[in-house]
């Protein structure tokens, strides 16, 4: 994670300049499109004058009701409603009650629809009624276009949502206060974010309901409800909770702490000497920490470039590849997990970074180690089963791990997949900066939950198979000792016996079918590539029988059965079952187990010698 960010630089980065993008698909929004479309022909009005269902219709009746629904408003509904009623003088009145007691009607209204026949318009005569049922519309609304025609002499506008509310606006002395509060909390920058990002974290123990009651304490005299509190909290500042990694880069702490403790001894009383010093010290750190993050950047830009082209060509494809964090089992909530040993759970991930799918390779401790031989068998397994033979240009991208990654055996077996399995052109491994290898798998591990409640290491795999839906379900292998290989010994009758070239500070690893006997490697990401000879000379090279062209030798199984995990773990998941499910007990009982140390018992008659250092 990087430094505490502070200041101006916080100002600009929370507030004002990248808000959170809006919510649109508001229900109140989504409910008037569908008044404004749902309306549908009512029944028929039994007119013996107009006998209107008989001349309009059901083809036609259909057709005035589609066009009526694809108007886009309700002002447009209604000017379209007004173009069909005629309003006229009262032409007879009729009193059949004394003129103070009467409501005379100031108007008479005549309704038609407008058709279609013999390629022109026909306007027919129709009741109110019937002008209702053919437009699916109450007598209400069209009582409202008569009093807005008596009145105006036009169609009636919708006024809903455009009343004044500045009445009851926010005030902008609150809204300051608010603003204020927010921005007084010191946030931190994603360690592994992107330059254009400029969201911040602040701790994950904190939320908005726990800021707004410390914003009242903090002014009793303003009055902000909780809602107003949260809606600029979300619109006006771009802010999360929590923070995205834990593990920090050691050499962005050592620089951001160097810078720190600089900048406090220029606020002192010194010498205007010391001080040109501070500034050229501070220059340099500040150029030193410019080049690490570019170097830093240059392994995504690298990751970036390889999704593009893989996506272009069948041919070419990308993976980004580790392992993730070990899970317990069983993962209950009793309290007694602090105190015991529990069974950890392994998941190797293989991420696709062209169409983003996603193989996970689970075991329990018992199955198998955490190595290079295991890193083998599962690339093995994806390159043979989940890669499409169509590619001939593999890119992976993994962190430097010296004992599942960045060893001999995997760089052998690179070489081994090129030139005597012949699966691949050319494949090329990227590394990246410490502390600065965030990758997909990393984004795959923070969907699943891991507070959910397992029992058993089959629990985890269900786990795994329901974390993730779009774009496609993770795929899980549930690894056996028969897939793990001893590619390490398999490999060693082949190549020399050392690594030729030092393997910690190598950036990018390349195999090719153009240098059948060596690997190109170098330290920088734009650096020239120096190459290093890894396989035996053709005179000291073990034959065996002769193959055929698509034939190769298969490396041994790496381990015969279980690995017994100790005594002392196997008694706390004994005490730890007792709180899971009867029918897991058999799965801790037949955990295989190291055997007893037998301790040599000291004769009775023989003393410990005492020893004791020669004092000068």
């Amino acid at each position: 994670m990087a430094s505490d960010t502070s200041g101006d630089e916080l100002d600009k980065k929370i507030c004002g300049l990248s808000k959170k993008r809006k919510i649109t698909g508001r229900m109140s929004d989504v409910s008037k499109k569908i008044r404004l479309q749902s309306h549908e022909v009512g029944p028929d009005c039994h007119c013996k004058r107009f006998q209107c269902f008989e001349k309009v219709l059901p083809n036609v009746r259909a057709k005035i009701i589609k066009h009526f629904n694809e108007l886009g408003s309700w002002d447009e509904q209604s000017a379209y409603l007004c173009g069909l009623i005629l309003l006229s003088p009262v032409f007879q009145r009729r009193n059949r009650r004394p003129e103070e007691e009467s409501h005379f009607r100031q108007a008479s209204y005549f309704y038609k629809v407008r058709v279609l026949r013999n390629e022109g318009t026909v306007d027919i005569p129709v009741c109110l009624k019937a002008f209702c049922s053919l437009h699916g519309i109450t007598r209400r609304r069209v009582q409202t276009i008569h009093t807005s025609l008596l009145v105006k002499g036009v169609a009636p506008k919708d006024n809903r949502g455009k009343q004044s509310y500045k009445h009851r606006a926010l005030k902008e002395d609150i809204k300051n206060c608010v603003i204020s509060h927010i921005r007084s909390f010191k946030g931190r920058s994603s360690h592994y974010s992107n330059k254009k990002s400029k969201k911040i974290y602040l701790p994950e123990d904190l939320n908005i309901r726990k800021m707004h009651s410390m914003c009242k304490l903090k002014h009793p005299d303003k009055s902000v409800s909780y809602e107003t509190y949260r809606t600029i909290f979300s619109t006006d500042f771009n802010i999360s909770f929590g923070y995205p990694r834990s593990d920090t880069c050691s050499k962005c702490d050592e620089f951001n702490a160097r810078l720190k403790s600089l900048n406090l001894r220029l606020t002192q009383n010194i010498t205007l000497e010391i001080k040109e010093f501070l500034n050229r010290k501070i220059r340099k750190l500040t150029l030193e920490k410019e080049l690490h993050k570019k170097k830093t950047e240059a392994f995504y830009a690298r990751k970036r470039q390889a999704r593009l082209q893989s996506r272009k060509s069948i041919e070419i494809e990308a993976v980004a590849m580790d392992y993730q964090k070990n899970l317990p089992v069983p993962n209950i909530t009793t309290n007694d997990v602090y105190y015991k040993r529990q069974l950890s759970f392994y998941s190797f991930n293989i991420h696709r970074l062209s169409d983003a799918d996603s193989v996970f390779y689970t075991y329990s401790e018992e199955v198998a180690k955490k190595g290079s031989n295991e890193v083998c068998s599962f690339l093995e397994d994806y390159v043979t089963h989940h890669l499409p033979s169509s590619v001939k240009i593999l890119i992976i991208f993994c962190d430097s791990c010296g004992g599942q990654n960045k060893n001999f055996t995997v760089f052998r077996y690179l070489h081994y997949l090129v030139h005597q399995k012949k699966r691949f052109q050319t494949i090329k491994v990227v590394f990246p900066i410490r502390g600065h290898s965030f990758m997909e798998c990393d984004k795959n591990m923070g969907i699943i939950n891991c507070k959910s409640k397992t029992e058993l290491p089959s629990d985890w795999v269900r786990v795994f198979k329901e974390a993730r839906v779009k774009p496609t379900p993770y795929k899980i292998e549930e690894v056996n000792d028969s897939l793990i290989r001893d590619w390490s010994a398999f490999l060693s009758p082949l190549y020399v016996k050392k690594c030729p070239f030092l393997s910690r500070p190598i950036r990018e690893l390349e195999v090719t079918v153009n240098h059948p006997r060596m690997i190109l490697h170098r330290e920088t990401y734009n650096g020239s590539w120096t190459t290093s000879i890894v396989t035996k000379p053709v005179s000291k090279l073990i034959r065996g029988p002769p193959l055929s062209e698509k034939e190769f030798h298969y490396p041994p199984r790496a381990y015969n059965g279980k690995f017994p995990i100790s005594r002392e773990k196997y008694k706390d998941l004994q005490q730890l079952k007792k709180f899971c499910d009867e029918s897991t007990f058999s799965f801790y009982d037949n955990l295989p187990v190291l055997p007893a140390k037998k301790i040599p018992k000291m004769n009775r008659r023989e003393k410990p010698v005492k020893t004791t250092k020669n004092k000068r």
